[in-house]
């Protein structure tokens, strides 16, 4: 037996698991919130024809792009202070070989 989805099933699907992804970012569970982030986002791309008619469908939309960009900040910020967590590293280590 299938079941149909209405298009507000759809859409709180896409909003639950934005909130999900959104809750595992602040938790600092970032490859789980990227997980759950590009779940939501492929079923937003899946859907977003028949979803353009839903009257939520900008503010889905905006918190999409919001929580990607806000993800991918943090990701980068992540990235460059263990870039320079890794230089440091290498300098404390060229001073420990010439003082030895």
């Amino acid at each position: 037996m299938q079941t149909e989805f209405t298009l507000s099933d759809i859409y709180e699907e896409i909003a639950e698991q934005l909130a999900t992804a959104r809750t595992k970012a602040l938790m600092g569970e970032h490859c789980e919130a990227l997980g759950v982030l590009q779940a939501a986002s492929l079923e937003y791309t899946r859907f977003r024809d028949v979803l353009s008619a839903y009257p939520g469908f900008h503010a889905l939309e905006h918190s999409l792009n919001a929580t990607l960009s806000a993800l991918h900040t943090d990701y980068e910020r992540e990235a460059g202070s263990h870039e320079q967590a890794g230089e440091q590293n290498a300098r404390n280590r060229k001073r420990t070989r010439k003082a030895a």
